[in-house]
């Protein structure tokens, strides 16, 4: 574990961490200067033990919320109010230099953002008042009241995007991987409703749905990442997506995480209440059962933890909690309740948890050696590196 203690240079101050780098931590700042809100963006060098000013900025509106997306060379920064204008700011990591720098109009005002990669955003926009008879049409043939509409920052051109149903699930949550290969995917969670709701549904109506040949059936699916993109900007109504698990009226198939290439998920069926884990590898489709689902109630729970793809039983022994490896980790610790809630296990020795609700107090505990350290610090954590700030 690599514990980066940034809270001399951090205390007291409000900073929003962009992202943890093999090198350096990126991170942004809203200060007031001369009567007026600036934004100052920092890359914080861990072997100089050095603080970078990269950028600033002083926008027309200080009314904004300022939306920050990191990847392997660059930093985009959105500014937004909630109205029908945008900033996108792209930054260089390592100068700090602007590639890019645009205010945009959209169609309604601005609802949400998702960046496919460095270069495409996706922004969501709902009805405002100039734009109202617009979206009540798009209602009234879609069944939806948000317009998506790819960015492309390097034509500097705006794609709305048809397929509304798959517009919808990138909203939700897309997550990026790559394969074995190095092929760049996009999953995306389709589930037909809560767990217990569906299970519940299907058995008071299965008679009724297997005659209407409804099959309220969850899906994951993943396609290609330039797939996507390309069907975006080509004005696909129907992108074809691959399934990579489903389940209709037999039973509920959810997403767990992603390890590597291979997608985890838990799978039940109800007829025998038998609840399994799978992994599917991306880049073969094969399909390999991991082992049962062991019984989660009131003293005992799984914690997924999609930073490092890792999956826990845990259970609660009353002032202690017993944490067991369950996927991707030989984890086998007790550790006392009060350490608090739980946000990642690395090496499979410490535990990082948070003290309190407001997330101003966290703690590491040590399984060998039995001791807790507590610091008045947020913290944040990628893979085994952990930021106190």
């Amino acid at each position: 574990m690599n514990v980066i203690d940034l809270r001399d240079e951090l205390y007291k101050r409000r900073i929003e961490i962009i992202e943890i780098g093999a090198g350096c931590v990126y991170y942004a700042e809203e200060l007031a200067v001369d009567g007026e809100q600036r934004i100052y963006i920092y890359s914080y060098d861990l072997k100089a033990e050095e603080e970078r000013v990269l950028a600033s900025f002083t926008l027309d509106d200080s009314d904004h919320i300022e939306h920050f997306y990191a990847f392997g060379e660059s930093i985009i920064i959105l500014f937004e109010n909630g109205s029908s204008r945008a900033w996108i700011i792209k930054l260089d990591k390592k100068t700090g230099r602007e590639i890019f720098r645009k205010k945009i109009s959209l169609i309604g005002r601005f609802f949400d953002c998702v960046p496919v990669d460095d270069n495409d955003l996706l922004i969501y926009t709902k009805a405002d008042d100039d734009s109202r008879e617009l979206f009540n049409r798009c209602l009234e043939t879609t069944n939806s009241d948000t317009i998506a509409n790819l960015y492309d920052l390097e034509k500097g051109y705006r794609y709305f995007m048809k397929d509304f149903k798959t517009a919808a699930l990138l909203a939700k949550g897309m997550r990026t991987f790559k394969t074995a290969h190095g092929e760049e995917k996009v999953l995306l969670c389709d589930p037909y409703t809560g767990e217990l709701e569906k299970e519940e549904l299907v058995r008071a109506l299965s008679v009724q749905l297997k005659e209407s040949g409804d099959e309220l059936r969850d899906n994951i699916w993943v396609v290609s990442k330039q797939r996507l993109i390309k069907a975006i900007k080509s004005g696909t109504e129907h992108i074809a997506l691959r399934r990579a698990a489903s389940a209709g009226l037999e039973g509920t198939v959810r997403f767990e995480c992603l390890s590597g290439d291979r997608i985890i998920f838990r799978a039940k069926v109800y007829k025998s209440q038998l609840e399994q884990f799978f992994e599917m590898s991306a880049s073969n489709g094969k399909v390999e059962l991991m082992g049962d689902v062991r019984p989660h109630d009131g003293t005992a729970r799984y914690f997924t933890d999609e930073k490092n793809g890792s999956i826990y039983y845990m259970t609660d022994l009353g002032g202690r909690m017993h944490l067991e490896g369950e996927i991707g980790s030989g984890a086998d610790i007790v550790y006392p309740e009060k350490v608090g809630d739980m946000i990642s296990c690395i090496d499979d020795r410490y535990i990082i948890a948070d003290k309190n609700s407001d997330g101003t107090c966290a703690a590491i505990y040590d399984s060998r050696l039995g001791f807790t350290d507590t610091f008045e610090a947020r913290a944040e954590v990628k893979g085994a590196t952990v930021v106190l700030y």
